[in-house]
């Protein structure tokens, strides 16, 4: 029986894949070594992978990894035929296609798979008895600095909490205020910074104001540590995203009472795509696996799991969110 090696992006069990993963077996005689990969270290094992040309077959990456992998030639690209067997391009979101290849090459390197975005979580409660209405709470980022500034004037001790230790989840939460007022990191061709710009300087002012509502002891979190806090109900407002459901942390009694919402400005729209590793010795059935992974029943299954969102419009209207 044919094996393959599948790395997946994860930092818990992975029942509900492993069962698909059985199934994919079953139904084509291929057996897959499913390995999960911490995303806090997942980027220096891919590292090593393109440079010692040894590894998985098929793994998943982070959306924004593709173009150094393309530029260590460690990955193949699809092909036009190829990509007519994943199903419907327009079944995809849109945006995770500029992900999925390089400016200017036409060639695709990664399926789009899981997608992470930005959002608001906020306490029903803490908003209700500031006299704060939801629907107009986080409209605008001149919006959201109110309600926060009003739930500091009633004592509420923590408005606003967000991870400030140093992750790649900062820059993510970052540009929705960048984008939102009009600026970029970088220009369209690559060849410029645009940090510097008034626009850009303009959406770094805004979201790192937003400490004033953080107290001091909150100050210097982690990704988990700023999402327990929440979880815990000790904070009113976070910019999570959607694998905040899953936290262990939350109670029944807390989950009912918090709201969700888009932020103000350009969310980000990120996530993971499936690649193809150039040494793969096992082309033809590392294709049967992909394909079977982005099937719209697979994406939809698996994605509660992997606290995101299914890559696939047909999936992600199926798709419930607490």
């Amino acid at each position: 029986m044919a094996e393959l090696v599948f790395w997946v992006l994860s930092d818990s069990s992975n029942a509900v894949l492993e069962a698909l993963l059985a199934e994919f077996r079953a139904r084509m005689g291929i057996r897959v070594q499913l390995q999960s990969i911490p995303w806090e270290s997942a980027w220096n094992e891919m590292v090593k992978v393109a440079i010692y040309r040894n590894g998985p077959d098929v793994s998943e990456i982070g959306s924004t990894w593709m173009g150094d992998l393309v530029g260590m030639s460690g990955i193949r690209p699809f092909t036009a035929l190829d990509l007519r067997a994943l199903g419907p391009v327009q079944d995809y979101i849109p945006s995770l296609w500029q992900s999925a290849g390089l400016a200017g090459s036409g060639d695709i390197w990664g399926i789009p798979w899981m997608v992470d975005t930005r959002l608001l979580f906020y306490r029903r409660d803490l908003l209700a008895q500031a006299g704060i209405d939801e629907a107009e709470a986080f409209t605008s980022f001149t919006a959201l600095e109110k309600t926060l500034h009003r739930l500091q004037q009633a004592d509420v001790e923590i408005p606003w909490i967000i991870p400030t230790r140093r992750s790649w989840i900062t820059l993510h939460n970052l540009a929705v205020w960048v984008w939102g007022h009009g600026g970029d990191f970088v220009s369209i061709d690559g060849k410029r910074l645009l940090f510097n710009t008034p626009e850009a300087r303009a959406g770094f002012q805004e979201y790192f104001g937003l400490g004033r509502f953080m107290p001091p002891q909150v100050r210097d979190f982690t990704i988990i540590e700023a999402d327990d806090c929440f979880s815990h109900g000790q904070a009113a407002v976070t910019l999570s995203g959607a694998w905040l459901w899953d936290n262990p942390h939350l109670t029944p009694e807390l989950r009912a009472n918090i709201g969700v919402t888009l932020p103000p400005g350009v969310p980000y729209v990120g996530g993971s795509h499936l690649v193809l590793w150039e040494h793969s010795r096992n082309v033809r059935d590392a294709l049967k696996l992909i394909r079977f992974l982005t099937e719209a029943r697979v994406m939809q299954r698996y994605s509660p799991q992997a606290g995101k969102l299914p890559a696939r419009l047909s999936a992600l209207s199926e798709t419930s969110v607490p």
